[in-house]
């Protein structure tokens, strides 16, 4: 890109980043001599009028935020063609996901001491009004010094309307993985949608990959809403019961039961990492005023990890845990840990409290008499009355019974916006046609049934008729990545179906189109786009062994290894009926050409915690393994394959399912050794 001067004050370079709603490019400040990052609203946003003034008033809200782990905002403003822009701290490092990638799951200590860093940014933005609405792994930077910074506060909270908190929203944003379940109702985002956020993210640092997995977005969505989480300790035996608690609270289905804001989540995590990893123990009383180490509460802009001792060390030199103190020289007490502290008082105190507690018992029981005399006086016994029937009125039947949801407004919506809206409700679109109209711009919806605030079932299908587009033909966009060409496809009145693959190519790219490039398409067509989703997309293998238990998927995260690398490879089991003997499961890793075994791993599952005679029928069982590859093997293209043996030998493979299968061995992947 050839440098271009905005403002007559910022030199703008080459493009370092794209998403769904801003490019960003690295640039220079010329009056401060400064390296920054310049942020551009995409189209259609930019030539919004309204949106364009909400994304430059909540940046400017955002620039107010100065905290350390928020990437700081320098300016706001309008390029030459009335684009808005914004000017912010330019960050070197990587962000949070490639480290995802490329070293989960994290040591708890580490994963612990990035969410703590998180929640004390988003908390100040939580003081001063501002919500994030897009928290995931992609927007949480990492400095080369190891410093936590959150990006891309203001843009998505500017999109937003600032209505009640009941009213279904045009349309929703966020990322489907990291989304709220409110978000994904079309609700608006709270500071308690940002915890939900923190709260998957935290969980895939732990496991390496998210709580729920689906490539239909709208499946996804829904599992947000309705499915409960895989425990933590069922696919990292390291994470403490304790953090598993932790981690289900902040991802609780409803708002209210979560922390309330990133500083209540942050004195959450500093209470935890205060008692050590094992997180549901309750202090021990205070015996020496004089503590061998002193401790103190992380600010919020400390890093967590001086936040918190070891409580070996503690142990060792005699001191005591004690609660962290804030300003008011008290301790912090949370109720959800910390249910029955140990308190003194004085010896007179508890005579006159006893004395209270009695005269009060006497006078509830004095009460009792009048109580029922009150009650069977204006209690007389009646009988039911048969049930009142209005005109018109249907008779109540199985289906009252099914889940209901409000249809929403998608007039003037393009088609593709109308689809999201839609399926974030549970709801289905079916485009009827075109037609000629003046009233509604091309590729808008025209008209809808059932008509706005219909009480309808999931999955009904809303028709639509969108106001006529031009025909034109559909561009190559294989090789793309898929934020790239989104916008466009869809500004276009196109409606697009993302199916993610395991793929050794970067996350995102566009594998397949169909139709293919060149054909003619027009506004509400369905174009289907195979997308890699790197290595975080499970195999689906479906072996049954025995008619006993079925290995429905694997997760192997990578696609290449060095000499010394551990090969994380997840397995998980379903059990179909009792197996009554202890299997062992064998991951081999063989050499594809010669078929030699370079590394194995033979283990009870879940590292020897669940023997297969405690396994029930219809018991979902994750199991994780990492096999070590040793340092003499030699570069080449590896096969991994797995299975169940005990004394007798393999337990035979009945049905394959969509997997291959070689001598009661499963394939699972083929990975390269460099």
């Amino acid at each position: 890109m050839t440098p271009t001067i905005l403002n007559e004050r910022y030199r703008v370079f080459e493009l370092v980043g794209a998403g769904g709603m801003a490019t960003v490019h690295r640039g220079e400040d010329l009056l401060l001599e400064r390296q920054i990052a310049v942020k551009f609203l995409r189209e259609p946003y930019a030539s919004d009028v309204e949106a364009r003034e909400r994304f430059l008033h909540e940046a400017r809200s955002a620039a107010k935020l100065d905290h350390p782990n928020i990437v700081r905002i320098y300016d706001v403003g309008l390029d030459e063609t009335d684009r808005p822009f914004i000017v912010m701290e330019l960050v070197r490092g990587e962000d949070l996901k490639s480290l995802v990638r490329r070293e989960a799951p994290l040591p708890v200590m580490r994963a612990l001491a990035i969410a703590r860093d998180i929640s004390a940014g988003i908390g100040q933005a939580h003081r001063l009004g501002i919500v994030h609405c897009d928290l995931k792994p992609q927007n949480i930077l990492l400095t080369d010094e190891g410093q936590v910074k959150v990006a891309d506060f203001g843009i998505a909270r500017a999109l937003q309307q600032d209505e009640n908190e009941d009213e279904v929203l045009d349309v929703v944003w966020g990322s489907p993985h990291y989304i709220s379940p409110e978000q994904a109702r079309g609700r608006r985002p709270s500071p308690a949608s940002d915890i939900y956020s923190v709260g998957i993210m935290l969980y895939e640092m732990l496991t390496g990959v998210p709580p729920f997995h689906d490539p239909d977005p709208a499946v996804l969505a829904m599992m947000h809403c309705r499915e409960e989480p895989v425990p933590l300790p069922s696919l990292n035996p390291r994470v403490p019961p304790g953090l598993d608690w932790l981690v289900r609270k902040i991802l609780a289905k409803e708002p209210t039961q979560r922390y309330r804001n990133g500083d209540q989540l942050g004195i959450a995590f500093d209470e935890y990492l205060h008692r050590g990893t094992n997180g549901t123990q309750p202090y021990l009383p205070v015996v020496d005023e004089t503590p061998a180490v002193p401790t103190r509460t992380a600010a919020p802009g400390d890093n967590a990890s001086s936040a918190w001792r070891d409580p070996d060390v503690s142990a060792q030199s005699g001191g005591v845990h004690r609660p962290p103190v804030g300003n008011s020289g008290r301790p912090h007490r949370d109720p959800e840990f910390d249910a029955d502290p140990d308190t003194a008082a004085p010896a007179g105190a508890d005579m006159t409290l006893w004395m209270l507690i009695l005269i009060a018992a006497i006078a509830v029981i004095g009460l009792i008499p009048l109580w029922l005399f009150v009650y069977h006086a204006y209690s007389p016994a009646t009988t039911a009355a048969p049930p009142v029937t209005e005109v018109g009125a249907t008779t109540p039947d199985a289906s009252d019974t099914e889940e209901l949801v409000t249809v929403p407004n998608l007039m003037s919506l393009g088609a593709a916006d109308a689809q999201r809206l839609a399926q974030s409700l549970g709801l289905e679109i079916e485009v009827l046609g075109e037609e000629e109209s003046a009233e509604a711009r091309p590729g808008a919806v025209l008209r809808q049934a059932p008509g706005v605030g219909n009480r309808v079932a999931v999955d009904t299908t809303i028709s639509i008729v969108l106001a006529a587009g031009r025909a034109f033909s559909l561009p190559d966009v294989v090789g793309y990545d898929i934020d790239t060409v989104r916008d466009g496809l869809e500004s276009e009145g196109l409606l697009l179906v993302m199916d993610e693959i395991r793929s050794p190519e970067g996350r995102g790219v566009i594998l397949e189109q169909n139709p293919e490039a060149d054909q003619e398409v027009r506004v509400g067509d369905t174009i289907t786009l195979t997308v890699s989703g790197g290595g975080d997309v499970p195999i689906p293998l479906g072996a049954n062994l025995n008619n006993q238990v079925v290995l429905q998927q694997a997760w192997v995260s990578r696609f290449s290894y060095r000499p010394g690398d551990n090969v994380p490879v997840t397995l998980r089991w379903r059990c179909t009926a009792e197996l009554g003997r202890s299997y062992k499961v064998f991951v081999h890793i063989l050499n594809q050409e010669t078929g030699a075994l370079a590394a194995q791993s033979d283990v009870i599952p879940v590292n020897g915690l669940r023997p297969t005679t405690s396994w029930a029928p219809g018991e979902i069982i994750n199991d994780p393994h990492q096999i070590a590859l040793p340092q003499e093997i030699r570069p080449g293209r590896y096969v991994i394959r797995v299975g169940l043996y005990d004394d007798g030998g393999r337990l035979p493979v009945v049905d394959a399912g969509s997997a291959q299968v070689l001598d009661h061995t499963i394939y699972v992947a083929t990975i390269t050794v460099e």
